[in-house]
């Protein structure tokens, strides 16, 4: 039976605390603010309504002008108008709970995000814009975690990734989930570094393709910065290595002074005539003036030791920090202007190579071997930048590891085996600083505070303080370069058989425990090269 109605709207009998179920025209709704940013109507949506009308009521409130406002059922309302159906149903809220604009919009993001996610169809991107809009209401992500039951990083990020329009796209086209979405806004001007990041979504490797980027785009930056310097001064910067027989742009190795004295930094003069192809290299600077010093002052036989004296007139090498610098490599634009002549053997291209296979009487042997060169220092460098970049995740991985009530499976024989293995592990390399810093305390005498509480230091958190002071020691050891002494073929139970205790064991621990190993600490786990992982690196740093 169908029943009629003169009016505008029918009331039917509700707990009025809830409000009142009223059949209205549709065309007299107005349409609320909806996190359903895109409506798309299916034409079997629009046919169930020809046939059946609105089934489930739509939800709405009535302001204070008498409008009734539509807070959920945007789809029902437009489609309803679409089919020209005459009334619809209108369950019509009381708004008791609703003291002002700011908390009526966080009750009706809550009412149209739970209603639309319980049938699935608001897409990530909607979901980040809502929970943005909530937020600017001045509800504290706290809060807005605990009425969307979703975490309060998630919220975090998903504030972050409704800013960028790359992070929503991401969102909605490559079911990435809020905190990967909201990692791409740092690199959204880098195209590059936003397909590296979408490919390792859902993987155990995003974390470790973050930092790498991060750590590869602050390289750049000081390069920049670097090029940029040697521009102002009037030089030329090179984008990369001009032919070593290319006349117009000529290495400083192959020319000579008007004595036939191989030409040095000296002639470098004026810089009209002069270009440079900026190198990384490693160099030393004073920890506590930043000065520079010369490489000779430092007696490297010091570095794991602080108690060993350094030599007569070096310095220790705990006295000194490591750092990247860009220098120069100078190739003449004007050679004849600054008073230069090339090497004989380019201008006869004779002679006979040495028993080592390249001199400067052969320049097209001399030039490949001083591309092999180049090419082991670029890969010395890139490989460090990968483990200085996995060294990140790995330690926010060790303290939640070490946030622990109990340990992990396998922590008493490895703690074991650590201690008794090697008698010097807590006393090298700063470990005991860093066993702090990971437990979340000031320093080594919080941690004996932790072990001297009896109150609240129960044995299976007591483990988990004892393994911190072994994983200080060996994250310590666990240097950027740890890849060079890498072990090859060693797996499994073997690791307790090695004949030195080194960072293969350490990570082979780790991966135990759920830890996903970067791609250069694959190296040190024997399970990759350093050659592949070098080729693999720059196959995606020139990746267009």
């Amino acid at each position: 039976m169908t029943t009629q109605f003169d009016s505008t709207t029918e009331n039917t009998a509700v707990p009025e605390a809830l409000g009142t179920i009223e059949y209205i025209d549709p065309e007299t709704l107005e349409l609320e603010a909806n996190v359903r940013d895109d409506v798309q109507l299916a034409e079997d949506f629009l046919a169930s309504l020809r046939e059946h009308g609105v089934i489930v009521p739509l939800t709405a409130v009535r302001d204070a002008e008498g409008r009734t406002v539509v807070r959920e059922g945007q789809c029902r309302t437009i489609g309803a108008r679409e089919v020209g159906l005459a009334k619809v149903p209108v369950f019509v809220l009381t708004e008791t709970a609703a003291k002002n604009a700011d908390a009526r919009t966080l009750e009706r993001i809550v009412h149209q995000m739970v209603a639309n996610d319980q049938r699935s169809a608001l897409t990530e991107a909607q979901r980040a814009r809502a929970i943005q809009t909530m937020l600017d209401t001045g509800v504290s992500p706290t809060k807005v975690a605990k009425r969307l039951s979703i975490g309060t990083n998630a919220v975090k990020a998903a504030a972050l990734a409704a800013k960028s329009p790359v992070a929503l796209e991401a969102l909605d086209s490559e079911q990435m989930t809020f905190q990967e979405a909201a990692s791409l806004v740092e690199f959204e001007d880098d195209d590059n570094a936003v397909r590296q990041l979408i490919r390792a979504a859902g993987t155990r490797s995003f974390d470790h393709t973050v930092e790498q980027l991060r750590t590869a785009r602050e390289t750049e930056q000081r390069r920049q910065a670097a090029a940029a310097e040697w521009s102002a001064q009037g030089y030329t910067v090179l984008d990369g290595f001009p032919r070593w027989d290319d006349l117009s742009c000529l290495s400083i190795r192959y020319l000579r002074t008007a004595e036939d004295a191989s030409a040095t930094e000296a002639d470098v003069k004026d810089p009209a005539h002069w270009a440079a192809h900026l190198t990384e290299d490693y160099a030393y600077f004073d920890r506590e003036t930043g000065e520079p010093v010369d490489d000779d002052m430092v007696d490297d036989e010091t570095r794991d030791d602080e108690t060993l004296e350094p030599e007569e007139g070096l310095r220790h090498y705990n006295t000194v920090e490591e750092r990247t610098v860009f220098v120069p490599e100078w190739y003449c634009l004007d050679y004849q202007s600054e008073g230069l002549t090339p090497a004989p053997s380019l201008r006869s291209r004779g002679g006979t190579p040495s028993a080592g296979g390249a001199t400067e009487d052969d320049p097209e042997a001399e030039a490949r071997q001083q591309e092999a060169e180049r090419r082991e220092r670029r890969k010395l460098l890139a490989l460090n930048r990968l483990g200085d970049a996995a060294a990140v995740v790995r330690r926010e991985y060790v303290t939640k590891l070490l946030a622990r009530k109990t340990p992990p499976k396998g922590a008493a024989t490895f703690t074991a085996y650590c201690l008794i293995r090697d008698r010097f592990i807590q006393s090298q390399n700063h470990g005991e600083d860093l066993t702090a810093e990971l437990l979340g305390v000031k320093d080594f005498r919080e941690v004996r505070a932790l072990i001297s509480d009896a109150s609240t230091n129960l044995d299976p958190r007591a483990q988990v303080i004892t393994l911190a002071t072994v994983i200080g020691a060996l994250e310590a050891r666990c240097t950027k370069d740890a890849w060079r002494s890498a072990k090859s073929g060693i797996t499994g139970s073997a690791m307790y058989n090695s004949h030195t205790l080194g960072s293969d064991v350490y990570l082979r621990f780790l991966v135990e425990t759920g830890y996903a190993p970067a791609e250069v600490e694959k190296i040190v786990l024997g399970e990759r090269t350093a050659d592949e992982v070098y080729d693999a690196e720059l196959a995606l740093s020139t990746e267009q």
